[in-house]
Protein backbone atom coordinates (compact mmCIF):
# COMPACT_ATOMS: atom_id res chain seq x y z
CA UNK A 1 0.00 0.00 0.00
CA UNK A 2 1.10 3.67 -0.94
CA UNK A 3 0.71 6.72 1.87
CA UNK A 4 0.75 10.48 1.02
CA UNK A 5 3.18 12.43 2.76
CA UNK A 6 0.08 13.59 4.89
CA UNK A 7 -0.46 10.05 6.40
CA UNK A 8 3.08 9.40 7.03
CA UNK A 9 3.24 12.31 8.94
CA UNK A 10 0.18 11.92 11.03
CA UNK A 11 1.08 8.46 11.81
CA UNK A 12 4.90 9.90 12.98
CA UNK A 13 3.20 12.18 15.58
CA UNK A 14 0.64 9.63 16.44
CA UNK A 15 3.77 7.28 17.35
CA UNK A 16 5.99 9.72 18.20
CA UNK A 17 3.99 11.95 20.83
CA UNK A 18 6.00 10.98 24.17
CA UNK A 19 9.25 10.64 22.24
CA UNK A 20 11.40 13.60 22.84
CA UNK A 21 13.78 15.17 20.31
CA UNK A 22 17.28 13.68 20.36
CA UNK A 23 18.78 17.55 19.82
CA UNK A 24 18.47 20.62 18.66
CA UNK A 25 20.33 23.73 17.64
CA UNK A 26 19.44 27.20 17.43
CA UNK A 27 20.09 31.38 16.08
CA UNK A 28 17.46 33.96 16.55
CA UNK A 29 14.36 32.32 16.35
CA UNK A 30 15.76 29.34 13.81
CA UNK A 31 15.70 25.68 14.84
CA UNK A 32 17.06 22.64 13.32
CA UNK A 33 15.90 19.68 15.16
CA UNK A 34 17.27 15.69 14.89
CA UNK A 35 14.20 13.67 16.44
CA UNK A 36 14.93 10.50 17.69
CA UNK A 37 14.01 8.78 14.43
CA UNK A 38 16.09 9.98 12.74
CA UNK A 39 18.76 7.25 12.03
CA UNK A 40 17.65 4.92 9.24
CA UNK A 41 16.11 5.02 5.89
CA UNK A 42 13.69 8.10 6.77
CA UNK A 43 16.10 10.58 8.45
CA UNK A 44 13.38 12.88 9.71
CA UNK A 45 14.42 16.32 10.42
CA UNK A 46 12.72 19.51 11.54
CA UNK A 47 14.04 23.12 10.55
CA UNK A 48 11.56 25.68 11.82
CA UNK A 49 11.86 29.59 12.51
CA UNK A 50 13.11 30.30 9.06
CA UNK A 51 9.84 31.02 7.27
CA UNK A 52 5.89 29.33 7.33
CA UNK A 53 5.81 26.10 9.55
CA UNK A 54 8.48 23.53 9.58
CA UNK A 55 10.21 23.67 6.10
CA UNK A 56 11.70 20.19 6.52
CA UNK A 57 10.30 16.89 6.42
CA UNK A 58 13.95 14.47 5.89
CA UNK A 59 17.33 15.37 5.36
CA UNK A 60 20.07 12.41 5.93
CA UNK A 61 23.12 10.66 4.45
CA UNK A 62 23.68 7.37 2.48
CA UNK A 63 26.94 5.67 1.30
CA UNK A 64 28.28 2.76 -0.64
CA UNK A 65 32.06 1.70 -0.65
CA UNK A 66 33.22 0.53 -3.87
CA UNK A 67 31.90 -3.38 -4.54
CA UNK A 68 28.87 -2.79 -2.52
CA UNK A 69 25.64 -4.17 -3.77
CA UNK A 70 23.64 -1.30 -2.64
CA UNK A 71 23.74 2.05 -0.53
CA UNK A 72 23.28 2.14 3.29
CA UNK A 73 21.89 5.12 5.24
CA UNK A 74 23.94 6.35 8.31
CA UNK A 75 22.91 4.42 11.57
CA UNK A 76 22.99 5.56 15.20
CA UNK A 77 26.09 7.43 15.98
CA UNK A 78 28.62 6.65 18.86
CA UNK A 79 28.49 9.90 20.53
CA UNK A 80 25.80 12.99 19.98
CA UNK A 81 26.73 16.56 21.39
CA UNK A 82 24.13 19.90 21.19
CA UNK A 83 25.24 23.26 22.12
CA UNK A 84 24.03 26.57 20.83
CA UNK A 85 24.18 26.69 16.97
CA UNK A 86 26.50 23.61 17.06
CA UNK A 87 26.05 19.52 17.00
CA UNK A 88 28.42 17.23 16.58
CA UNK A 89 27.63 14.03 15.74
CA UNK A 90 30.49 11.19 15.58
CA UNK A 91 30.74 7.13 14.00
CA UNK A 92 33.71 5.80 15.70
CA UNK A 93 33.37 3.32 13.09
CA UNK A 94 30.68 3.38 10.97
CA UNK A 95 28.37 0.44 10.29
CA UNK A 96 32.07 -1.66 11.16
CA UNK A 97 33.64 -0.30 8.00
CA UNK A 98 36.56 1.03 9.22
CA UNK A 99 35.58 4.50 8.77
CA UNK A 100 35.37 7.30 11.28
CA UNK A 101 32.78 9.91 10.57
CA UNK A 102 32.02 13.48 12.17
CA UNK A 103 29.42 15.46 10.98
CA UNK A 104 29.42 19.01 12.28
CA UNK A 105 25.98 21.24 11.54
CA UNK A 106 26.28 25.02 12.18
CA UNK A 107 22.52 27.32 11.96
CA UNK A 108 22.77 31.27 11.39
CA UNK A 109 20.18 33.29 11.25
CA UNK A 110 20.14 37.14 10.11
CA UNK A 111 17.23 37.48 10.81
CA UNK A 112 12.86 36.55 11.64
CA UNK A 113 11.79 34.02 9.48
CA UNK A 114 15.35 33.08 7.89
CA UNK A 115 18.28 30.97 7.73
CA UNK A 116 20.62 28.54 7.07
CA UNK A 117 22.01 25.15 8.08
CA UNK A 118 26.02 24.21 6.84
CA UNK A 119 26.76 20.78 7.38
CA UNK A 120 30.12 19.27 7.07
CA UNK A 121 31.11 15.90 7.25
CA UNK A 122 34.23 14.40 7.97
CA UNK A 123 35.33 11.02 6.81
CA UNK A 124 38.67 9.06 7.60
CA UNK A 125 39.69 5.96 5.94
CA UNK A 126 41.21 3.80 8.90
CA UNK A 127 41.08 0.39 6.67
CA UNK A 128 44.61 -0.83 5.74
CA UNK A 129 43.97 -0.57 2.37
CA UNK A 130 42.74 2.20 0.12
CA UNK A 131 38.76 2.65 -0.79
CA UNK A 132 36.42 4.42 -3.47
CA UNK A 133 33.76 5.93 -1.27
CA UNK A 134 30.51 7.25 -2.49
CA UNK A 135 28.63 9.58 -0.25
CA UNK A 136 24.84 11.13 -1.11
CA UNK A 137 23.14 13.27 1.04
CA UNK A 138 19.21 13.86 0.59
CA UNK A 139 16.89 16.00 1.67
CA UNK A 140 12.67 16.34 1.61
CA UNK A 141 11.76 20.13 1.39
CA UNK A 142 8.29 21.53 2.40
CA UNK A 143 8.99 25.47 0.92
CA UNK A 144 5.86 27.25 3.32
CA UNK A 145 5.42 24.72 5.52
CA UNK A 146 3.63 22.47 2.74
CA UNK A 147 4.55 19.32 0.96
CA UNK A 148 2.90 20.05 -2.53
CA UNK A 149 3.39 23.16 -4.96
CA UNK A 150 7.43 23.41 -4.75
CA UNK A 151 9.25 23.78 -8.06
CA UNK A 152 12.94 23.44 -8.48
CA UNK A 153 15.51 25.16 -10.94
CA UNK A 154 19.73 24.23 -10.84
CA UNK A 155 20.76 28.21 -10.53
CA UNK A 156 24.46 27.46 -10.03
CA UNK A 157 27.37 25.12 -10.11
CA UNK A 158 25.18 22.39 -7.57
CA UNK A 159 23.05 25.30 -6.42
CA UNK A 160 19.28 24.20 -6.52
CA UNK A 161 16.65 26.77 -5.45
CA UNK A 162 12.88 25.72 -4.32
CA UNK A 163 10.41 27.84 -4.39
CA UNK A 164 6.72 27.46 -2.62
CA UNK A 165 3.54 28.29 -5.49
CA UNK A 166 2.40 30.44 -2.84
CA UNK A 167 5.54 32.15 -0.54
CA UNK A 168 8.95 31.64 0.57
CA UNK A 169 12.19 30.13 -1.05
CA UNK A 170 14.67 27.92 0.10
CA UNK A 171 18.27 26.76 -1.39
CA UNK A 172 20.26 23.46 -1.30
CA UNK A 173 24.00 23.21 -2.26
CA UNK A 174 26.71 21.11 -2.53
CA UNK A 175 29.63 23.05 -3.95
CA UNK A 176 32.19 19.92 -4.50
CA UNK A 177 29.39 16.90 -5.48
CA UNK A 178 29.85 15.28 -8.59
CA UNK A 179 25.50 14.80 -9.42
CA UNK A 180 22.31 15.32 -8.66
CA UNK A 181 19.14 13.95 -8.44
CA UNK A 182 15.96 15.34 -7.58
CA UNK A 183 12.44 13.10 -8.06
CA UNK A 184 9.33 13.55 -6.52
CA UNK A 185 8.01 12.17 -3.36
CA UNK A 186 7.06 8.65 -3.60
CA UNK A 187 7.24 6.22 -0.86
CA UNK A 188 8.77 3.93 -3.06
CA UNK A 189 10.76 6.28 -6.07
CA UNK A 190 11.84 8.79 -4.60
CA UNK A 191 15.26 9.77 -4.08
CA UNK A 192 15.49 8.26 -0.74
CA UNK A 193 13.13 5.36 -1.44
CA UNK A 194 15.89 4.08 -4.40
CA UNK A 195 18.99 5.22 -2.17
CA UNK A 196 17.18 2.46 0.27
CA UNK A 197 16.46 -0.44 -2.11
CA UNK A 198 18.54 -3.30 -2.43
CA UNK A 199 20.33 -2.36 -5.59
CA UNK A 200 23.19 0.60 -6.54
CA UNK A 201 21.59 4.02 -7.40
CA UNK A 202 24.54 7.02 -9.13
CA UNK A 203 22.53 9.90 -9.21
CA UNK A 204 22.15 10.73 -13.05
CA UNK A 205 21.86 14.84 -12.96
CA UNK A 206 17.92 14.28 -13.66
CA UNK A 207 14.96 15.80 -12.63
CA UNK A 208 15.20 19.44 -12.99
CA UNK A 209 13.52 21.70 -13.75
CA UNK A 210 11.30 20.35 -11.50
CA UNK A 211 7.47 20.55 -10.02
CA UNK A 212 5.27 22.38 -8.79
CA UNK A 213 5.26 18.89 -6.76
CA UNK A 214 6.43 17.46 -3.66
CA UNK A 215 10.65 17.87 -3.76
CA UNK A 216 12.99 14.98 -2.85
CA UNK A 217 16.70 15.47 -4.25
CA UNK A 218 20.13 14.69 -3.57
CA UNK A 219 23.60 15.06 -4.01
CA UNK A 220 26.49 12.34 -4.75
CA UNK A 221 29.99 12.55 -4.09
CA UNK A 222 32.76 10.41 -4.79
CA UNK A 223 36.04 10.22 -3.01
CA UNK A 224 39.28 8.24 -3.77
CA UNK A 225 40.87 7.55 -0.13
CA UNK A 226 43.97 5.82 0.87
CA UNK A 227 44.46 4.09 3.88
CA UNK A 228 44.59 6.69 6.79
CA UNK A 229 43.25 9.39 4.21
CA UNK A 230 40.33 12.12 5.15
CA UNK A 231 38.07 14.07 3.72
CA UNK A 232 35.63 16.56 4.10
CA UNK A 233 32.34 17.88 1.99
CA UNK A 234 29.88 20.40 2.74
CA UNK A 235 26.26 20.68 2.15
CA UNK A 236 24.28 23.98 2.84
CA UNK A 237 20.73 24.79 3.57
CA UNK A 238 19.27 28.00 3.46
CA UNK A 239 15.98 29.08 3.77
CA UNK A 240 14.39 32.51 2.70
CA UNK A 241 17.97 33.81 2.50
CA UNK A 242 20.65 33.10 0.07
CA UNK A 243 23.16 30.44 1.00
CA UNK A 244 26.99 30.62 2.17
CA UNK A 245 28.69 31.82 -1.27
CA UNK A 246 30.85 29.22 -2.79
CA UNK A 247 33.63 31.55 -2.43
CA UNK A 248 33.62 30.30 1.60
CA UNK A 249 32.43 27.28 1.04
CA UNK A 250 35.47 24.32 1.58
CA UNK A 251 36.41 20.62 0.15
CA UNK A 252 39.64 18.97 1.59
CA UNK A 253 41.40 15.64 1.05
CA UNK A 254 44.09 14.20 2.98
Amino acid sequence: MQFTKAVLVSSLVLACTNVLAQGSITSGSAVYQIPASHFDDSPTVNFTGVGTGDQLFEAGWWFRIEGDAREFSFPAPTAQNYTGDTATITWDNLASRDLAVTKTHVITSAGAGQGETVTSLAVTNNAATAITLQLFHFVDFDVNGSATGDSATMVGSNHMRITDATAGQCEYRAPTASAYMVRPFSATSDVAALLSDTSVTNLDNSGLPFGPADFTGAFQWTLQLAAGASATVNVHLACNTAATPVSLQQFEID
